[in-house]
């Protein structure tokens, strides 16, 4: 139910077309970070995260329409991530994992057994953290070797990587087996 609301309330931004709408998105926005408790240096960090992407729109409706439409684009991108952020950071990878579950009801009638899909949605994101903590570490124990990282050393790189992969696989995968699951092996 989150989700839908996230999805409506998101969908809603891109269809305003007044200032005041706007500046009632974005105390609504603020508003939701005070109740839930989210800093806003870190909402702040995350929106000029996506600067690049929200000034390469700019740049093109300030190319194929004017600069007033494209500064309200750009205000709309803005409230649209702050909102997906927030959303992001009040909803666990369980939770994201339910709602994909929910929205892949309809399978069932093509045989599909939606808790599996629950199972990999949440097993994936949750190695998205631990793929990006091994890249790091692959990165410095390069540049601490003087490797540098160019498409030249990208096969040592990548296999280094899935090899790193590939042990947490196994892990998770004999993880699931000693708690009962059938995983098809």
């Amino acid at each position: 139910m989150v989700f839908i609301i996230f999805v409506l309330y998101a969908s809603f931004i891109f269809f305003i077309d007044t200032n005041l709408l706007l500046l009632v998105v974005f105390l609504l926005n603020l508003l939701a970070m005070l109740l839930l408790k989210i800093k806003t240096g870190d909402a702040v960090q995350n929106i000029v995260k996506w600067l690049p992407f929200i000034l390469l729109t700019v740049l093109i409706n300030c190319l194929i329409s004017n600069y007033e439409y494209a500064l309200l684009v750009a205000v709309k991108l803005i409230l649209v991530c702050n909102a997906t952020y927030i959303y992001s950071k009040t909803t666990t990878v369980r939770g994201i994992a339910r709602t994909i579950k929910n929205l892949c009801m309809p399978l069932k009638w093509l045989n599909v057994n939606t808790d599996d899909i629950e199972l990999l949605v949440c097993i994936s994101l949750s190695m998205l953290p631990i793929l990006k903590r091994e890249y790091f570490q692959l990165r410095d124990a390069c540049l601490a070797k003087g490797i540098a990282l160019n498409i030249k050393n990208s096969r040592v790189v990548l296999t280094k990587l899935m090899i790193s992969v590939m042990k947490r696989v196994n892990e998770i995968e004999e993880s699931m087996i000693e708690k009962g699951w059938d995983i098809g092996t």
